[in-house]
């Protein structure tokens, strides 16, 4: 039996190390009954496997090269082919996947937002440092609810600063929390806003009437 998933899962690839330099023992996507996972020397990715499809339970690495031949459509089911056993050997280097992901004892403080939004900004930002290693600051401020973004630039080089709101959720659907024995209300995510302050100026005619 060989893994079913669909282009959700297949996304990790993204995450892959690219290039000549890159570490050739990583370029692969590791696949297991927890879902698909890519890692690399400073980050690593996991996306679950999708409900309702019968999996195996061994694990297994799919090549780059393999992968990059997939179809990649969102919700289509795609079966990999069996790949390689998922040991450590000349031909690739398979860390202990769930010791990658920190558990939630770990999380010392969260910040809750829209994703979209995030990546806007980050993309902002990437395009105005010109940093090699697009070095960027994320500052979660006193309210605990606004998160300020700024990249690194040399003196003189142009500067980037963003400022996004946080969204309140206090939900179950969000993993990497603490269990809790007391069960919550699921509610809707509520996205806060900054508070623009209208500067001074002349009044017009029927304004704050």
């Amino acid at each position: 039996m060989s893994y079913r998933v669909n282009g959700k899962n297949l996304a990790v690839s993204r995450l892959i190390v690219r290039g000549k330099d890159a570490d050739k023992r990583l370029k692969y996507m590791h696949v297991g009954p927890k879902g698909t996972t890519v890692a690399t020397p400073i980050a690593a990715v996991r996306v679950s496997l999708p409900e309702g499809e019968p999996q195996p339970l061994a694990s297994a690495v799919i090549p780059q090269a393999t992968l990059d031949n997939l179809p990649k459509s969102n919700d289509d089911v795609v079966i990999l082919p069996d790949g390689e056993p998922a040991q450590t050997g000349p031909k690739f280097l398979v860390p202990q996947i769930d010791k990658i992901f920190p558990g939630p004892e770990y999380t010392t403080v969260a910040f809750t937002c829209n994703g979209e939004l995030l990546r806007k900004m980050l993309t902002v930002a990437c395009e105005v440092s010109e940093d090699s290693e697009k070095t960027i600051r994320l500052r979660i401020c006193k309210d605990l609810n606004t998160l300020r973004v700024d990249a690194y630039r040399l003196p003189g080089k142009q500067e980037f600063c963003g400022v996004i709101k946080g969204i309140l959720y206090d939900g179950n659907y969000i993993p990497g929390e603490l269990p809790s024995d007391v069960p919550k209300v699921e509610k809707r995510p509520q996205q806060q806003a900054v508070v623009l302050k209208v500067a001074q100026g002349r009044k017009f005619r029927g304004e704050g009437e």
